[in-house]
């Protein structure tokens, strides 16, 4: 089995009260994966991190949905560096469907 990689993007680091959203994630994140029975590696990357260096390219799929809708978008949830979800932390039930979705897509080389 292929670990995934995962990377919250995060605006904590511009509006701090996010901050509880990210580690909501975290911890469903963890159920998730257990329930879909995946492995992965998580990062949490914070907006200004992804926005000053070019270690990151979450920045060009996440603008033109920022432009719209603000940090409402945050957080955002990536897999393999494509972007998934975004607004908000999602069920459990929600991130287990994604997690084996994005399971049988790396097995088949789409992700």
């Amino acid at each position: 089995m292929v670990k995934m990689r995962l990377a919250i993007l995060s605006f904590a680091c511009c509006n701090p009260s996010l901050a509880a959203h990210d580690q909501r994630y975290v911890d469903r994140i963890k159920e998730a994966a257990n329930a879909a029975g995946v492995e992965y590696e998580l990062e949490i990357v914070h907006a200004t991190e992804a926005r000053m260096t070019n270690q990151h390219n979450y920045m060009g799929e996440i603008m033109p949905l920022f432009n719209k809708y603000g940090q409402a978008v945050s957080p955002a949830l990536f897999i393999n560096r494509s972007l998934q979800l975004y607004g908000g932390v999602p069920t459990v039930e929600k991130l287990t469907e994604v997690f084996q979705k994005a399971q049988r897509a790396i097995e088949q080389g789409r992700l």
